[in-house]
């Protein structure tokens, strides 16, 4: 019954193996004929030639288009490594997110300094300009600390070879990951036959494992039967099976197996199949990264699309026949170079003479026994004629001339315009050269989008990985964030700072709190305004929580600048000091505006990457200024009722000249204010005036006797 089973076990893992072997021969037929002529393009750019012309002769000069496009094109396209940008997707008063953020745009910034991330990118960006496609694979690789005599040493936890590795562990278990990404070939990536993106439910990537990456990967059992199909010989065509015998140590030293690492979003697991080995797959897992695309690689740069398929069209294609006709006409002007030379003939009964006249120095003149028999053959003239090149001349100028039309049809169909090539017109003005460079850059604009994109999407990926897998020791120790680990630990060390709570425990007959070991009371106040470890995992690892708060980003990766970041920091402080200098006199004269001030500043910050390091301290100022509200100076109250609200008068007055914001208006107002205190005046005076003459005609009912008294 057990034999039954194994057996029954054993077909199902073939079956599988055969299923996945199938489709992967599908995907090999649906892109061959772009595999094929990538192969070429790829051969002209390192400008491979048969072996019969290696001998460079006339016919085999070639002019370097595809190599001078694609230069040009590269910096145009990615400049430089981009600067993850990692802030809360709403401005808006969220503490947690605003370090959440910060805990992960550091632990990018770490991970990409770690490794050849724009070695990489770079890699993907000349597949996108020679092929129209390029991408990379991301990796989670998380390493145990291991003791040895040079102390503490980062060891892979489970080698699973080249591809990915294996989460068998918790985040918190693992003292130290990494997140790299691979470039993938072009002709070592694949999908399921599509005609967009969207609709793809499966992706996969070649890698090549010798025998001992097998074993070490994928076990003994397995690893030892696996056929090593590949060899450097057998690249060239990678239909074609290369087998090698167990044992034969010298083969498998160059040898490798070919195992494609697939993954099925249907069934949300990941295969490794190797095509020459079809008893079952090397392996089989769950999803264990949890991607929001569940892809481990982005979208792949793409060029061209037709409408009914994914498969990319090379820009070359377009103007291969020009380039054909520029290689033909670079061949003839050489041919016609060669030709360019100063050769004749002459007499040879003349040879000893002419032969002596040669051979003699600039400024000498040759003797000659018999100058009448010399003058009677014609002189020089006519003892030597030189071979025509006028014509051979006139045909290199044409030459050269048809070869810059052609040029010009190329640079029309790539869009590659002359000022992108760092060429102008001298006759051409200043404005003539910004409106072409303008223009020319049209054509480009979409390929560095593109390229934007990529590179943003890369990072997203990774920003997923370190949310979701990363513990916080790695994080901890990966982005030097001060921050207390747990709410109840940061109230103990805020009750330990408090000078009331200690002296209540003492009254209390109990031992005082200790403070941490070492620690700064002033850093530990500026800790206690920050959320907690156990806040910002927390938000972290839950992913549709994290993508509601914090959004991804990078810089540009078109234009480096240096001093981007000095700017950026010097645009915030001035915007900062002249909103603070505009709002402090109407601080001073009107204290219950100090919240709509307050909430003013950090909208102003917040809007400033460059302002999230100060976004603490400028809270907790305004909270200090909430509590106690600046008190309006003036005179001393004094008899005169009226002493406080004409000094305050007065100090508005002062404050609108000194600040230089006084206009018409304010000054009108201002004026009403002062004699605000002279009419109120005037009105009980009359209203006096009237009651004494309400009391005198109830004293005398005459009025003629009250008016004249």
């Amino acid at each position: 019954m057990a034999d039954t089973t194994t057996d029954s076990v054993q077909d199902d893992a073939g079956k599988l193996a055969r299923y996945w072997i199938t489709r992967l021969q599908e995907c090999d037929r649906w892109q061959q004929n772009y595999l094929d002529r990538c192969k070429r393009i790829v051969r002209r750019y390192r400008n491979e030639r048969p072996m019969a012309e290696q001998p460079l002769g006339n016919d085999s000069r070639r002019f370097a288009i595809l190599w001078s496009n694609t230069e040009t094109l590269a910096p145009a396209v990615y400049a430089h490594s981009p600067k993850p940008v990692v802030m809360r997707r709403f401005k808006d008063a969220d503490p947690v997110g605003r370090q959440a953020s910060e805990v992960l745009e550091r632990a990018l910034t770490y991970s990409m300094d770690q490794y050849e991330f724009d070695d990489h990118i770079k890699l993907a960006r000349t597949d996108y300009l020679l092929l129209a496609r390029g991408t990379v694979w991301v990796r989670y690789v998380p390493h145990e600390a291991v003791d040895d005599q040079r102390g503490m040493e980062a060891e892979e936890v489970e080698d699973e070879g080249p591809s990915v590795t294996n989460n068998a562990e918790t985040p918190d278990q693992i003292p130290y990951a990494e997140v790299v990404c691979d470039h993938v070939a072009y002709d070592d990536f694949g999908m399921e036959p599509c005609r967009s993106w969207d609709e793809t439910t499966y992706v996969w990537r070649r890698v090549f494992m010798s025998r001992k990456e097998l074993i070490e990967r994928f076990g003994r059992k397995i690893g030892a039967k696996v056929p090593l199909d590949w060899s450097p010989a057998s690249s060239q065509n990678p239909d074609t099976a290369v087998t090698s015998g167990d044992g034969d140590e010298g083969s498998d030293r160059i040898k490798r197996a070919a195992v494609y690492e697939i993954w099925d979003k249907e069934t949300a697991k990941v295969y490794w199949i190797c095509k020459s080995y079809p008893n079952s797959p090397l392996d089989v897992k769950d999803d264990w990264l949890k991607l929001q695309g569940f892809f481990p690689c982005p979208r792949p740069l793409t060029g061209s699309l037709a409408p009914d398929s994914y498969i990319p069209i090379p820009d070359f294609v377009y103007y291969q026949d020009q380039a054909e006709e520029l290689d033909e006409l670079t061949a003839r002007i050489g041919t016609l170079v060669d030709g360019l030379k100063l050769i004749g003939v002459y007499a040879g009964e003349e040879q000893a003479t002419l032969q002596n006249l040669f051979m003699q120095p600039s400024g000498t003149l040759v003797p000659i026994q018999s100058m009448a028999q010399f003058s009677d053959k014609g002189g020089l003239k006519e003892l030597i004629q030189w071979m025509p090149i006028e014509q051979v001349a006139a045909t290199l100028e044409q030459c050269f001339e048809a070869r810059k039309r052609i040029l010009d049809d190329i640079y029309q169909i790539t869009g590659i315009a002359d000022i992108l090539r760092g060429m102008s017109d001298p006759r051409s003005t200043a404005t003539a050269e910004q409106l072409k460079g303008q223009w020319g850059s049209l054509r480009v604009r979409d390929k560095q989008k593109e390229m934007s994109r990529f590179a943003r999407d890369v990072l997203r990926l990774q920003a997923q990985i370190i949310a979701t897998q990363f513990g916080v020791s790695t994080l901890k120790a990966m982005t030097d964030v001060k921050m207390f680990d747990t709410a109840q630990q940061k109230q103990a060390v805020m009750q330990a700072l408090d000078p009331q709570a200690q002296q209540m425990r003492a009254q209390q007959g109990q031992p005082p709190l200790p403070m941490p070991p070492g620690a700064n009371p002033l850093e530990l106040q500026q800790m206690a305004q920050r959320p907690t470890w156990e806040e910002v995992n927390g938000l972290l690892k839950n992913t549709p929580m994290r993508s509601f708060h914090i959004d991804v980003e990078t810089d540009s990766t078109i234009e480096p600048d240096e001093t981007e970041q000095k700017q950026s920091r010097v645009e915030f402080i001035t915007a900062l000091s002249q909103y603070i200098g505009a709002a402090l006199p109407l601080l001073q004269s009107a204290p219950q505006a100090a919240p709509l001030i307050a909430q003013g500043a950090l909208y102003l910050t917040r809007g400033f990457r460059a302002g999230r390091e100060m976004e603490d301290t400028i809270e907790t100022v305004f909270e200090q200024l909430l509590q106690n509200p600046p008190k309006v100076p003036g005179k001393e109250a004094s008899g005169d009722p009226n002493a406080v609200q004409v000094a305050t008068i007065e100090q508005q007055t002062e404050q609108i000249k000194q600040s230089g914001a006084a206009n018409v208006e304010q000054l009108k107002i201002v004026q009403q204010q002062q004699e605000m205190p002279i009419r109120q005046a005037e009105v009980q005076l009359a209203q006096g005036d009237q009651q004494l003459r309400a009391a005198a005609l109830q004293r005398d009912p005459n009025p003629q006797a009250v008016a004249s008294g």
